[in-house]
């Protein structure tokens, strides 16, 4: 490419808004509710009752007329027992109670439920014990108090974890209308790698990035990935790549984006008709990172071969990425406050490891885990993230709160 036409280096913020204007919204697919966990939703879900659907019984005990109990009635003779899961019972008699257990339906004509552990029970009639106080509805849910029928549950965006599901589950909702998952390649280049069975040579290493980047992708749900390995050779570069952009929706590379004689990406990534973005972004680790859009609304992400690399930016960009391709809504970045002062004077933003704590009071706090170089991957298990800070300043005083990134799900 032409030294006029390559792209420029842009900030941490340029890049991600280049990235932003490439985002598009997944297709919707229908899917089992089985298997819709970690899935976006794409549609509102609607009470199709009342919660509770009926007025239900919050304690073990007895339902009354609370009439009856205001009247200065105190003894009452038990006319049936009111099971969960039972039509309801009617209450005949001012001075009859029906037994009630936690989640039945209160019985007719009853308008109080006294807890059991008031009561003093003596064959088939009982007692409300002297310093015991009833009101009316007292341990009653009462119906429709929660959410009436036809009211919104769910809205678009929000992401199905184990209380979604529960609510899907309880309107009948046997399937779901969600984003459907991009298909992911993760590409490793690189002559040095080998297999992770492999017993490498002292001039080898065993690949490792794509094994990160596929355990941050599963842990938010994107299992669609296939992993591939590919050799500094420029004819298969190219045929590799050409075969992975007809048949999947992201490809995540990861080694070839420097500027050295085998850093054969960018190249070959443009005689496939894949338009550069950006090249270099002004952050430590990273410095290098490719990005590009393909015909057929492809997306390219070509990061640093250097372990913390490529893990930092797949996390800061990646992962972002896909989440607003899914329609999910918005939640704000984490912050994390500073443990420990911080000169940083290279005029590139700084994605700097840290070990997260919480404080008393709900503060958390992040204490550096500071890398032996992009290569120290060994070092990030001692970290939970990292935090970003800003190539505006130098200096980043004890205390101080950033945006913090995790290496997981929240």
């Amino acid at each position: 490419m032409p030294a006029a036409n390559r792209p420029t280096m842009v900030s941490v913020a340029e890049a991600e808004a280049i990235i932003e204007k490439t985002l598009y919204l997944a297709p919707i697919e229908s899917r089992p509710l089985e298997s819709a966990f970690g899935a976006v939703l794409r549609e509102e879900i609607l009470a199709d009752r009342d919660f509770p659907p009926y007025d239900r019984v919050t304690m073990d005990g007895i339902a009354i007329s609370h009439t009856a109990y205001a009247a200065g009635r105190r003894r009452f003779d038990v006319a049936g027992i009111q099971a969960a899961g039972a039509p309801p019972l009617e209450l005949r008699a001012e001075g009859d109670c029906i037994e009630a257990m936690t989640g039945a339906v209160l019985p007719c004509g009853c308008d109080c439920v006294v807890p059991k552990e008031e009561l003093d029970r003596r064959g088939d009639s009982v007692e409300i014990t002297g310093g015991a106080t009833a009101e009316r509805w007292q341990f009653v849910h009462r119906r429709g108090s929660d959410y009436p029928k036809g009211e919104r549950l769910l809205a678009p965006g929000v992401l199905l974890r184990a209380p979604e599901i529960g609510v899907c589950a309880a309107v009948g909702r046997a399937s779901v209308r969600v984003s459907r998952r991009p298909s992911i390649a993760l590409v490793a280049t690189g002559d040095e790698l080998v297999d992770v069975e492999s017993v490498p040579e002292p001039h080898q290493v065993r690949t490792s990035n794509v094994y990160a980047v596929q355990a941050a992708l599963a842990a938010r749900g994107y299992d669609a990935v296939k992993r591939v390995h590919v050799r500094d050779e420029r004819e298969a570069v190219e045929r590799t790549l050409r075969e992975l952009l007809e048949a999947f929706d992201v490809l995540v590379i990861s080694g070839g984006v420097s500027a050295g004689r085998f850093d054969l990406i960018p190249d070959a990534l443009e005689r496939l008709g894949v338009a550069a973005l950006f090249h270099k972004v002004r952050q430590r680790p990273g410095l290098p990172f490719w990005f590009g859009s393909a015909p057929g609304g492809r997306t390219v992400f070509a990061l640093p071969g250097n372990p913390v690399s490529t893990t930092t930016c797949a996390v800061r960009y990646l992962i972002p990425f896909l989440e607003r391709t899914q329609g999910m809504a918005a939640h704000p970045v984490e912050r994390s406050r500073l443990t420990e002062e911080l000169r940083f004077d290279k005029r590139l933003t700084l994605f700097l490891p840290v070990k997260i704590e919480q404080e008393a009071g709900g503060v958390v706090e992040a204490s550096p885990r500071p890398v032996h170089g992009s290569g120290d991957f060994v070092r990030l298990s001692e970290s939970d993230g990292f935090v970003e800070l800003p190539e505006t300043r130098d200096l980043f005083e004890k205390g101080t709160v950033w945006p913090f990134y995790r290496w997981g799900s929240r």
